[in-house]
């Protein structure tokens, strides 16, 4: 193994990690992510489809051949959620700043992924 492979594994557990634990939350009605949408005007449609597709990016991660797919997917929802933290909720949410954090760390983990996987290196 090299010291590549192993670094594109942390990467997929720390990016995996952080969608499932938003995917649980939005798909397990959590009071505070209906909150969060309904301020939004997307609840609940909005919330149960990003659920969806952070626990579909984060499956698609885990498999090797999908890495691409999963990389990009996560990125580009990690993107929307740090638009929506600077544009619209503020970077920290009701004084908590670990949304903000947990989606910029997604992001750059799922870029750097993504980068990874272009030189067949994870």
């Amino acid at each position: 193994m090299t010291i590549k492979f192993i670094i594109g594994w942390v990467l997929i557990i720390i990016v995996s990690t952080i969608l499932i634990y938003n995917a649980y939350l939005k798909l397990s009605a959590n009071a505070g992510a209906i909150t969060l949408f309904t301020s939004l005007g997307m609840e609940p449609y909005g919330r149960i489809l990003l659920g969806f597709l952070e626990l579909s990016a984060a499956l698609l991660l885990l498999y090797p051949a999908t890495l691409k797919y999963g990389a990009t997917l996560g990125a580009v929802l990690m993107a929307g959620v740090i638009l929506i933290h600077i544009f619209k909720l503020g970077i920290a949410l009701n004084g908590d700043y670990k949304f903000f954090i947990m989606g910029v760390t997604a992001f750059l983990c799922a870029t750097l992924l993504l980068w990874l996987s272009t030189q067949k290196t994870v």
